[in-house]
């Protein structure tokens, strides 16, 4: 998993691909037809999204994150 700076811990940590349902979510939220780009934190507690070339999710929401499954 690449070590990447994550804009809500603050710090270089661990982000990993989404899986299928977080992608869905992810469309859903951000409207978009592909999310392929884009990295969830692995901190405990975190799940802050990036994309792999921007610490913040972008589309002037830098806060947002996976939530937890149910």
């Amino acid at each position: 998993m690449p070590m990447l700076p994550c804009h809500t811990c603050g710090s270089d940590e661990p982000h990993r691909e989404l899986n299928p349902s977080e992608k869905d979510w992810l469309k859903d939220r951000l409207v978009k037809r592909n999310v392929d780009n884009y990295r969830m934190c692995d901190a405990p507690g975190c799940r802050h999204v990036r994309t792999g070339f921007s610490p913040c999710a972008g589309h002037g929401d830098q806060h947002i994150r996976i939530p937890e499954p149910d």
